[in-house]
């Protein structure tokens, strides 16, 4: 088709640098007058261009030249022996959270500003406040109100994710949902299972409750099942606590070989897994990715997630399809929190109804990806030769290896220029990722994220701190390698 021989040498003129990253491409009535095509070739054309990671459109700017994410350079995954650790005396090594009030782009994961819909949010809060003074008067339901879980269940139905309204339970954002869901799945000193890298904030988690870690490695396939199971097999492990989809930090996604295997390992032990699929609707691709409970058949899968990320972590909403879990964890929320605030309750319930949610999700899914490419595009180009950047299936973030990096110098460096961002050390219990770090992507590199400097800008400010960063000996290059002492 005409089509695709223009997407075809559009891919020619970027590879060859005749049209560069970054570059605005002809508007679509200027592209129909110079070949001579119709309108919907020249759309069809960007379309495809677009889906393959050539083309980015930013809204009411045009089209713009990307850079796919297909680069080789991508962090290694250490493998290990998986054994229990005892967290509750991990010392903060450097990130978001390390004592020095440090705001900016890069160290949480979380849509910058510009990117939540207000003004569909306040109609949606003004239609409930209108309707709403029993949802004022009333304690709420401490599983949730009706109307917000049947909003939840029928938008992912029409994904292919079949569930009733009566599986679920709503919580205080994802990592309330999780909590719930550890607090009757396991008890203090027990072992749970967790990918490594791990969420930082999931670490901390297990350590305030006093359970113990059990890191399962990454491969190239996903998670090293087979360890998984043995630690099943032998009751060495209470529960397991995973993500599926667009993982953080390294934004990699189960194949749906590897979710079905969890979900049948699960029901073949008889022991929980819980999965936080936070960025589950933040995939690049525009299928949604089905989480491990999909494949659940006895109920052993209590799936977690909220809007925190996909929407505003200001609105403290998440949810839980706990299984056979579900009783239990309605008897935390009564006891604990009597229920959540039933207005914004109703408010977000209203806001996926009017199909507000889903153009919304539609959209950031786009720009997310076309930061990834962007952001990748400047890493590789910038950082010291050898470094690795991830290629993430969606998601907020990026993870980067930098061999030979001196952590301790690279934290002192971005606390000086109050530069925040998530050293590898924090996803780990072992002498793990001591040369990688992780970056939140949400924000645009044209944005401005205080009066005096880009995105961009600061990127690059970072690049010279991070080249700066590495070891000018062998020695200590050895030092950082990503393999355990």
């Amino acid at each position: 088709m005409k089509y695709k021989a223009i997407a075809k040498q559009f891919i020619a003129d970027i590879q060859s640098q005749k049209l560069r990253h970054g570059q605005r491409l002809p508007s679509l009535r200027q592209l129909t007058k110079q070949l001579g095509v119709s309108m919907t070739t020249a759309l069809n054309s960007y379309r495809s261009l677009e889906q393959t990671g050539w083309v980015v459109t930013h809204p009411k700017s045009g089209f713009f030249v990307s850079t796919p994410l297909s680069h080789s350079d991508i962090p290694i995954q250490p493998q290990f022996r998986s054994s229990a650790k005892n967290i509750s005396t991990i010392k903060e090594s450097g990130g978001y959270q390390n004592g020095v009030l440090i705001s900016g782009p890069f160290g949480i994961s979380q849509l910058c500003p510009a990117h939540i819909p207000l003004l569909s949010l306040q109609r949606s809060i003004k239609r409930t406040v209108n309707r709403g003074d029993m949802l004022l008067h009333n304690y709420p339901d401490p599983q949730g109100i009706h109307e917000l879980r049947l909003a939840i269940v029928e938008h992912f139905i029409v994904s292919g994710f079949t569930m009733a309204a009566s599986d679920i339970f709503i919580s205080i954002g994802c990592m309330d949902a999780v909590r719930t869901a550890l607090l009757v799945t396991t008890k203090p000193g027990d072992a749970v299972a967790v990918s490594s890298p791990c969420f930082s904030g999931l670490l901390k988690l297990l350590s305030s409750m006093s359970r113990r870690v059990v890191e399962i490695p990454c491969n190239v396939s996903g998670l090293d099942l087979s360890q998984l199971e043995h630690k099943f097999k032998n009751k060495e492990v209470t529960a397991a606590l995973f993500s599926s989809s667009s993982m953080n930090p390294h934004g990699i996604s189960l194949s749906i070989c590897q979710k079905q295997r969890l979900a049948a390992l699960a029901n073949k032990y008889r022991l929980p897994i819980i999965e936080d699929d936070i960025y589950g609707e933040l995939g690049y691709d525009t299928t949604f990715a089905l989480p491990v409970k999909h494949w659940d058949t006895d109920g052993y899968v209590l799936w977690c997630s909220s809007v925190s990320k996909t929407l505003a972590n200001g609105l403290r909403i998440g949810w839980c399809n706990a299984g056979r879990y579900l009783s239990a964890c309605v008897d935390v929320s009564a006891t604990e929190r009597l229920g959540q605030n039933g207005l914004m309750q109703s408010s977000l319930a209203d806001f996926i109804n009017s199909g507000q949610y889903r153009k919304h999700l539609q959209y950031i899914r786009k720009v997310l990806l076309s930061n990834a490419c962007a952001y990748r595009h400047i890493l590789l180009q910038n950082l010291p030769k050898g470094s690795a950047v991830s290629i993430p299936t969606g998601g907020l973030v990026l993870w980067i290896q930098v061999p030979g990096l001196d952590k301790i110098k690279l934290k002192a460096f971005t606390d000086s220029a109050r530069i925040d961002i998530t050293l590898g050390a924090q996803f780990t219990t072992r002498n793990l990722y001591q040369d990688c770090f992780r970056l939140n992507i949400a924000w645009e590199l044209s944005q401005m994220h205080d009066p005096k400097r880009t995105v961009e800008q600061t990127l690059l400010e970072l690049i010279t701190g991070v080249r700066n960063s590495v070891f000018d000996d062998p020695i200590g290059a050895v030092y950082t390698k990503n393999t355990e002492h």
